[in-house]
């Protein structure tokens, strides 16, 4: 137990354990509502797009890459399948489009960042308002309301007494999760993220892995765009933009680090859901929705803040061990 504990607290998500149990707590004992059955269910509907989108982010991000276009994807892949669904197309070939839809815009970014030799901020930027372009020319200006039933049953049905888009987000995770720990392709993205050069001569497929990793993210945009579609039973060409950075912020304030190689999905659920519960919190407490931003701009400063802190610590420990040389 104590050397679990001790793994733990030099673990890059340390902080961020920390955070999310003293925001609960403090909820708990401010908010009699928050741990009501009821609200429960819902912090977890509320997170459970912003935990969809960070689960690909995150395979990018270990990369050592960023991708600012995951909100707009899911924007546009829910414009997408709303047209296709008034156009009368079928619902598992809508769905299988959407998918497609999200792939070809993680190819886009991999293109851009590995062969065209792009910074991933740059080239992910430009990706976003490409996206959100093309949003706003399928829509015409329009919003789409009234999407068959059969569709919104994934953003809005139940299994039993639980939201099925939250059994749907546990099921992402819970592969993501195999695919960055368990299998070849999660290996080499550590490794290129730690060491790109050590990587390279590792004979880690360098392209391949920068490809999937930008792949992922773009899946997992498109599957958290059909579901908002599905949750919404709505579609507009901007659903999708205040995702973008929280998506970003979920990620880093889990532990994943922006440098890469460090970090995982097990942090990205705890800042997922630590963002989460203090927007929960804001709302019970009727704070003004202009404010809530600047709370959460905050709350993630101080985090990052702490991670740094760690970082720099356990870096200074590190030198101090190594044996010195005259």
């Amino acid at each position: 137990m104590k050397k679990y504990m001790e793994t733990l607290r030099r673990s890059q998500s340390f902080y961020s354990y920390i955070g999310l149990a003293l925001v609960f707590i403090i909820a708990s004992v401010i908010v009699k509502e928050f741990l009501t059955f009821d609200n429960i269910i819902t912090v977890l509907r509320q997170g459970s797009i912003l935990l969809i989108l960070s689960t690909g982010l995150t395979a990018v991000i270990l990369t050592g890459n960023m991708d600012l276009s995951v909100g707009a994807s899911s924007g546009l892949v829910g414009c997408i399948c709303a047209q296709l669904l008034r156009a009368g197309l079928p619902i598992p070939l809508v769905f299988l489009i959407g998918l497609l839809a999200g792939a070809l815009v993680g190819v886009f970014n991999g293109f851009l960042v590995g062969i065209v030799k792009l910074p991933s901020f740059v080239a992910t930027y430009g990706t976003n308002w490409v996206v959100a372009g093309l949003s706003i020319i399928i829509m015409h200006g329009d919003i789409i309301y009234g999407l068959p039933k059969g569709f919104t049953w994934f953003g809005t049905g139940y299994v039993g007494p639980i939201p099925f888009i939250i059994i749907f987000a546990l099921v992402i995770v819970i592969i993501a999760y195999i695919l960055l720990q368990k299998t070849t392709l999660g290996r080499d993205i550590y490794a290129y993220g730690s060491n790109k050069d050590a990587a390279l001569f590792s004979a880690v497929p360098i392209k391949k892995t920068l490809f999937s990793a930008f792949i992922m993210s773009g899946l997992t945009a498109a599957i958290a765009g059909m579901l908002m579609t599905a949750r919404l039973n709505a579609a507009d060409a901007t659903m999708g933009d205040t995702y973008g950075l929280q998506t970003v912020a979920a990620v880093v304030v889990g532990g994943t680090s922006m440098l890469g190689g460090e970090g995982g999905i097990t942090g990205t659920v705890i800042g997922a859901m630590l963002l989460t519960i203090i927007v929960n919190v804001m709302n019970l407490l009727g704070i003004s929705s202009f404010a809530q931003p600047m709370v959460v701009g905050f709350v993630i400063v101080v985090m990052v803040l702490f991670d740094s802190y760690s970082r720099r610590k356990q870096n200074t420990v590190v030198r101090r061990k190594q044996p010195q040389t005259n």
